[in-house]
């Protein structure tokens, strides 16, 4: 049987995804502390479950874990010192989890959807 082509709230997922890990890998090489490399293992597998099992609501967990872990360092604790690449990574890790809590659960639904047409 042929797998059904890929909608766009999948491939944004996908793609929001694959920013992640970069974002995180190069975050990785720059920093000393081992916050980066778990949200880089954890993007990197919620990416691999997405792409090749569609499951989007790993996005969508991973999405709100992403977003509250870096809204609580936001918070609690000193971004005053942050730099360069490590402000614009940090950042990066608040904003991306939004569209990718969003465009997961629209593909999700989108696959719930198709289903549920079979």
């Amino acid at each position: 049987m042929k797998k059904p082509l890929r909608s766009s709230p999948e491939k944004i997922t996908i793609g929001i995804l694959i920013v992640l890990v970069a974002i995180n890998a190069v975050w990785t090489i720059t920093i000393k502390h081992s916050g980066s490399v778990i949200a880089l293992f954890c993007y990197g597998f919620v990416a691999f479950l997405c792409w090749r099992r569609s499951h989007f609501q790993a996005g969508i967990i991973v999405g709100i874990l992403g977003l509250g872990i870096h809204i609580y360092e936001l918070i609690f604790h000193n971004t005053e010192k942050m730099g360069g690449i490590d402000l614009i990574s940090f950042f990066a890790n608040i904003v991306l989890p939004i569209p990718l809590i969003y465009f997961s659960l629209k593909a999700h639904q989108k696959i719930s959807q198709r289903n549920k047409s079979i």
